[in-house]
């Protein structure tokens, strides 16, 4: 299917964008990780549930590094093989720049693929799933509510507080305990205890051990002091909200679920025109993996005589331009714009600016798409070195 060099081109490129992807789901990874440490610590909920957290976020962060890792590993790639003279090598023998993109398109349509899934279905159940865990740890579900150092209502008119938590909560150490009726209150201290599951989800069992225990009743004199060396007391778990069906927000809904409920009367305007925008944006943001490579083979192209690195920044600061921009537009649809004259406008733009730069790469006798930028910075940079140096020669 393939020729000797579209599987050299391709290798040149998968490398680098592996390594994006790594490195960009990476950084992310590790900012939203010190977040959700923080948030699930003030919720009082097991580190468990943090890796739950950041695993349902990893594809919302791939759909962000595709694009980024498609456009340096093809921009890396073909700057290597210029610099290293296996580009003249490769055109000279009859090989032409459209020729060469071939294996690149294919490597887009594959990788076009994998996101189209990510942002499609597996990012809206991700999502989903994040929101539940964040009601979960909110709602006050049990062994995500228990709080070292403070007292605790945990239902059946019962409070807690423990001193110490081993094993993720299965052992409990400095146990105060009070359960309080219309006319009567019961306090426990305990050295140690833990909870255990019961036949009925909605009960469980706190088995304490070496503690004292205190009924206080108005109908006695004085209370009863019991010490015990094992104590079983039944908990009945309060009473907790569901979570919502998924389908709460557009960004929930896979991409058949948009495309019919965008036009589904039984929503508001309002509702239908965020399905809009979320259903374009999504296509939108799969078929730009089709413009990355003419852009990044243009901005890869360099002088091996000056080894040039503008495109790099320059590629970055376009793609990310872009998607700001194109985002802006989501909004614009939602607001109740026509997606044609925002979100495919802008694409049709920024896809007419990467074929423009390709074809001066690929047509004009020694074409450099970014010529006049060098140019330009050699012009601005050229009089402040000049200026610095004579600066620095009159401080000396």
């Amino acid at each position: 299917m393939f020729t000797r060099i579209d599987r050299y081109i391709l290798r040149q490129i998968i490398g680098p964008l592996v390594t994006t992807l790594a490195i960009a789901a990476l950084l992310l990874t590790l900012e939203s990780m010190l977040r959700l440490f923080d948030f699930v610590i003030n919720q009082g909920g097991p580190v468990e549930v943090v890796f739950r957290m950041l695993a349902n976020q990893i594809p919302q962060y791939m759909g962000l590094a595709l694009p980024v890792g498609m456009l340096l590993g093809t921009l890396l790639a073909f700057r290597k093989l210029s610099l290293s003279s296996e580009f003249d090598a490769i055109t000279s023998s009859g090989v032409s720049l459209p020729r060469l993109v071939r294996p690149v398109l294919f490597l887009a349509a594959v990788v076009a693929i994998v996101n189209t899934l990510i942002i499609g279905w597996v990012q809206p159940y991700g999502r989903y799933a994040y929101k539940n865990l964040v009601f979960d740890l909110r709602s006050g579900a049990l062994g995500a509510s228990i709080r070292v150092g403070e007292f605790v209502d945990i239902g059946d008119d019962i409070t807690l507080m423990i001193e110490e938590s081993r094993d993720q909560g299965a052992e409990l150490l400095g146990i105060f305990m009070e359960r309080r009726s219309d006319d009567r209150s019961i306090a426990v201290t305990a050295e140690r205890g833990g909870f255990f599951a019961t036949e009925n989800e909605n009960t469980i069992l706190l088995r304490l051990f070496n503690g004292v225990l205190i009924d206080l009743n108005e109908g006695q004199n004085k209370p009863r002091v019991l010490t015990f060396d094992q104590q079983d007391l039944t908990v009945r778990l309060p009473a907790r909200e569901t979570f919502r069906q998924r389908g709460g927000e557009e960004r929930e809904l896979t991409l058949p679920e948009l495309y019919f409920e965008r036009e589904n009367p039984l929503h508001s305007a309002e509702i239908r025109a965020a399905f809009n925008g979320s259903y374009h944006w999504r296509i939108m943001h799969s078929v730009t993996l089709f413009i990355l490579p003419f852009l990044a083979i243009a901005l890869g192209i360099t002088n091996k005589r000056t080894g040039k690195s503008s495109g790099i920044p320059i590629g970055l600061s376009l793609l990310i331009v872009y998607n700001e921009v194109m985002e802006a537009m989501e909004t614009a649809v939602q607001n109740g714009a026509s997606p044609y004259m925002t979100i495919w406008l802008l694409f049709m733009l920024f896809a007419l600016l990467s074929l423009s730069l390709f074809r001066i790469a690929a047509f004009k006798v020694g074409g450099e798409p970014l010529a006049w930028v060098d140019k330009s910075w050699a012009a601005i940079s050229g009089p402040i070195r000049r200026a610095s140096k004579k600066l620095m020669g009159v401080s000396d």
